[in-house]
């Protein structure tokens, strides 16, 4: 239960800001289609740099200490970067989030199939991916009536919410 919670929460931390940061970018600080594409291209390049040493990392420290600490220092960072003006203190907090929601992907995956036999590993996974949809659209679903109600910081807050949880849900994660 406490992948599945991890995985739900995982995926879902992350879709309200990626789904929102256009429309952000563009209503709340005026940013063209054409600049964005280098916000983008800024945090995908951050994320694939950050993704081997993640997996080395959690290798070497503890996979349940590198989820724990990468979300615990992402949760926060929602918040700062929602009100960041655009520039390159932008960029680098975006660069940040890119990051961050890398490195606890490699981890993450490791430790919730080995905390399960080889006779169930499957199954598990498979339900498991569908914890981590269906973390997707709640976050989705959570994301789009805040976007209305408070703008793009009413959605960091619901990112940070659900990073923050999973520290919690990996508390119970054991390695077999």
């Amino acid at each position: 239960m406490a992948g599945m919670a991890a995985a739900f929460l995982t995926s879902g931390g992350l879709v309200g800001i990626i789904t929102y940061v256009g429309a952000w970018l563009l209503s709340e600080r005026g940013v063209g289609v054409e600049k964005m594409a280098l916000v983008f291209m800024i945090s995908g390049v951050a994320a694939v740099a950050a993704a081997p040493l993640s997996g080395w990392l959690s290798d070497h420290a503890g996979k349940r200490k590198v989820i724990i600490w990468t979300n615990i220092l992402l949760a926060p960072a929602f918040l700062v970067v929602a009100r960041l003006q655009w520039g390159w203190l932008l960029w680098a907090g975006i660069a940040f989030l890119g990051v961050a929601a890398s490195a606890r992907q490699a981890p993450l995956h490791a430790l919730t199939t080995e905390i399960v036999g080889p006779e169930i590993r499957g199954e598990y996974t498979a339900i498991r991916n569908a914890a981590s949809q269906l973390g997707i659209a709640t976050a989705a679903a959570i994301s789009s009536y805040v976007f209305d109600r408070a703008g793009f910081t009413g959605v960091s807050v619901v990112a940070m919410a659900f990073t923050i949880l999973i520290p919690i849900a990996c508390i119970w994660l054991r390695e077999r």
